[in-house]
């Protein structure tokens, strides 16, 4: 059993109870919040290992929530991700540029979700492949910071780089492991032993 702490922030009852129900029989304490005021309350308080949180809420939408559950008083620096029916490719881009670990669109299948979210809370131990590491140490670099959460720009600054430059990086590495997002290179390269 796991033990670790799940924020499923979602308007629709029906998508917390069957998250809800899936994470704690997997061993995952859960808690709940229906729309963004309760989840930045929810956030500073439960101090979660990773947050499954909405785009579309009634109060706000899920890109300000994530500022706010990153920023004081919730301060949180876990992974999280956001599950939405929105589909549009600018939509997933402007979830990982805002620094969200992963983006699963709804309808989704629950072995997925729950595949990413252990993926996230480092539970998946990395299989070591014969498969060499394509990405340089800089790309490496960019692309181990981006899986922790940090944001194009924490990035950027950290690396002392341009946010251009740090977007260049990981399209190379894209490119590289033939995939379409950051979500999917983390994978393959946790998958790989790479980071």
């Amino acid at each position: 059993m796991s033990g670790r702490r799940i924020l499923i922030v979602d308007d629709e009852p029906d998508i917390r109870r069957l998250l809800g129900d899936a994470l704690e029989a997997h061993g995952y304490v859960i808690e709940t919040a229906a729309d963004a005021a309760e989840a930045i309350r929810k956030g500073g308080l439960f101090l979660p290992d990773l947050v499954l949180l909405d785009i579309m809420l009634p109060d706000a939408d899920g890109f300000s929530v994530y500022e706010r559950l990153r920023n004081r008083p919730a301060d949180l620096s876990c992974p999280i991700i956001f599950l939405t029916a929105r589909r549009e490719l600018d939509d997933k881009l402007h979830g990982f540029e805002q620094g969200a670990v992963d983006y699963i669109t709804k309808p989704f299948h629950m072995k997925e979700l729950l595949a990413r979210v252990r993926v996230h809370l480092g539970e998946l131990a990395p299989v070591k492949g014969d498969i060499p590491n394509p990405m340089t140490e800089r790309e490496l670099e960019v692309l181990r910071m981006l899986s922790s959460g940090k944001t194009y720009k924490q990035v950027a600054t950290a690396l002392r780089l341009s946010q251009s430059t740090v977007r260049n990086h990981l399209h190379n590495v894209y490119q590289k492991m033939n995939v379409v997002d950051r979500a999917q290179a983390v994978i393959v390269s946790r998958e790989n032993g790479w980071i």
